[in-house]
């Protein structure tokens, strides 16, 4: 990925000045995307595409609807929450991993944008079940079914076999 990117960029070189192609800008979303834990500052994402910086800026918003910053910055969270979720990585492996730097500065976006902190967040899942193979996944009888109207207001829903 990282040598077609740099390819396709070289192959779709546009004045620096010139606004940047909607092919162009689809590799900029597939090279952050595939490089969350790197510098994707505005000047370094320019720079690699040979784009100025204003020019970037502006067509990625024109194009997206959303400013390069706050992309980054969403896409990096999403990864966090799906971390927090699936692994038992630290604050500072998630953090490193996805281009904070620091621990600090994870827990700092991750408490501003969502308003709760990563451990918090991540012991407010629910429990995790072990997984099972769909072939061993039990499937409800087909023949057994719940009535609505006798089960409001029960303890126990009545059962129509």
């Amino acid at each position: 990925m990282h040598d077609e990117s740099r390819a396709a960029a070289r192959s779709q070189r546009v004045h620096p000045s010139q606004p940047p192609s909607t092919e162009l800008l689809r590799l900029v979303v597939q090279f952050i995307m595939s490089h969350l834990d790197g510098d994707l500052s505005v000047a370094a994402l320019a720079r690699r595409f040979s784009l100025k910086d204003k020019v970037l800026l502006t067509a990625f918003e024109s194009h997206t609807g959303i400013a390069l910053g706050q992309f980054v910055l969403r896409r990096r969270l999403e990864r966090g929450l799906d971390f927090l979720k699936n692994t038992n990585a630290s604050d500072s492996e998630i953090g490193m991993g996805l281009g904070w730097g620091s621990a600090s500065a994870f827990r700092t976006a991750f408490v501003n944008y969502l308003g709760v902190s990563p451990t918090e967040y991540r012991t407010s899942l629910p429990p995790k079940q072990a997984a099972t193979g769909l072939g061993r996944r039990k499937r409800p009888c087909k023949s057994v079914r719940i009535r609505r109207e006798e089960s409001v207001g029960q303890a126990f829903p009545a059962f129509v076999v």
